[in-house]
């Protein structure tokens, strides 16, 4: 957890703070299958490390003693395969040849042996994407959860990296990033794949041709991506993978209809909008998009401080004062004002005249409500002919307040 506060810069008063979780956990190693006796340190033609080695005997933790064991079998198998001497040549960083964006802070590039070597994530993810167990059998199956899969090696089975909506609704990791092999880059990418066209038919990047919102979020109610090989969420409007199927390398979808999309060739966690609001200030990070399904998980905090309720901040009285804005469907998303009494009186009705297909986006061809219309949270209005009380995920249409417009 991390506090943000912001200061006034004349009297150094607390204008306000909110509490967000950082991306970050210190548990990932590769004790499964590289400590000392384990699949890749088995062979007995070779001297693993063993437990009188003094940097294992100086640990007190069991579990660390495994750790330090891998991390020194890693660089024994290394100079097996490769005729290299990284055993006498500790600390070892393994980025110092195999290039990683993620360390790359001056965004310099490969530089030195860094050019001559495959990058980090392509050593690791095709490489283990290949390794059969003692049956013959894949080590990290495609089809099998990710606790089998990417938990093997990244956070974690304890700090659950990937949680939020998506973790919710049952999607896994490779439910858009694809399996071992196709992170590791070993299939082309496909036509729009990458993320910004100069690498389709190519090798994906590792950190750069990354899944994409819009590769599932593909659209509204009355416009999004059709076809073979889509595997539609049952609102038939998202998707629950971010490539088609039989797709080997992976390859994240482009939508058409940028309803959800990031900013034209990046990220979501570089994406801005509404007026320069970070995407993820509204949605969360990456892999923990709002909300957690626990309602008590640190993840929730944030949106709690700002709205009072969980999920994506959708409020607009969370950053505009109430009341002080006009009508309008140039929200974020094309989103109208959220909570505004004002939507509630006759004055909507001009919006539905001018554009009804402006309404039917979220709202529905028949105007009955869609995954896209459901309320955020339990709310109460008063309209023409009484109270019209709505519960949290209740999908909004017309006829809850009066007849549908012809």
């Amino acid at each position: 957890m991390l506090r943000v506060n912001a200061y006034d810069k004349k009297t150094g008063g607390l204008l306000g703070a909110t509490d967000v979780v950082l991306p970050v956990s210190t548990e990932a190693n590769c004790n499964s299958c590289h400590a000392t006796g384990e699949l890749a340190a088995n062979n007995p033609a070779i001297t693993w490390t063993s437990n009188d080695d003094p940097d294992v005997q100086a640990q007190t933790d069991d579990l660390v003693k495994l750790e330090v064991q891998a991390q020194k079998n890693v660089l024994v198998s290394h100079d097996e395969k490769h005729g290299t001497n990284l055993q006498n040549s500790t600390p070892v960083l393994c980025a110092a040849c195999h290039y990683s964006a993620a360390l790359d802070l001056t965004g310099d590039g490969p530089q030195g042996e860094q050019k001559n070597s495959a990058t980090s994530s392509k050593v690791m993810h095709e490489h283990h994407g290949k390794q059969l167990d003692a049956n013959g059998k894949p080590v990290f199956p495609s089809d099998a959860p990710v606790e089998q899969t990417c938990y093997q090696c990244h956070p974690g089975k304890i700090t659950q990296c990937q949680r939020g909506a998506m973790k919710t609704v049952g999607l896994e990791c490779n439910s858009c990033h694809g399996d071992m092999l196709a992170v590791g880059g070993k299939f082309p990418l496909q036509k729009d794949g990458s993320i910004d066209g100069t690498h389709d038919g190519k090798t994906r990047r590792p950190w750069i041709d990354m899944p994409r919102c819009q590769s599932c979020h593909t659209g509204d109610a009355r416009r999004h991506l059709t076809g073979e090989g889509l595997e539609f969420y049952e609102d038939g409007i998202r998707l629950v993978q971010a490539y088609k199927t039989g797709d080997k390398s992976a390859s994240p979808l482009l939508a058409k209809n940028k309803r959800f999309a990031e900013n034209e060739n990046t990220l979501y966690r570089n994406s801005k909008g509404h007026s320069g609001v970070a995407c993820e200030g509204c949605h969360g990070s990456p892999h923990a998009i709002w909300p957690n399904a626990d309602i008590n998980a640190n993840d929730n905090l944030a949106a709690l401080q700002l709205q009072g309720h969980v999920g994506t901040v959708i409020e607009c009285d969370t950053c505009h004062t109430p009341g002080s804005l006009q009508m309008t469907i140039e929200g974020p998303h094309g989103l109208h004002n959220v909570n505004d009494p004002e939507w509630t009186e006759d004055k909507h009705r001009n919006f539905y005249m001018l554009d009804p297909n402006g309404c039917k986006a979220c709202h529905g061809e028949n105007l009955e409500g869609t995954a896209l219309s459901k309320v955020a949270a339990a709310r109460t209005f008063t309209v023409e002919d009484g109270t019209v009380t709505l519960e949290k995920g209740q999908k909004v249409s017309c006829d809850l307040c009066h007849e549908k417009p012809n």
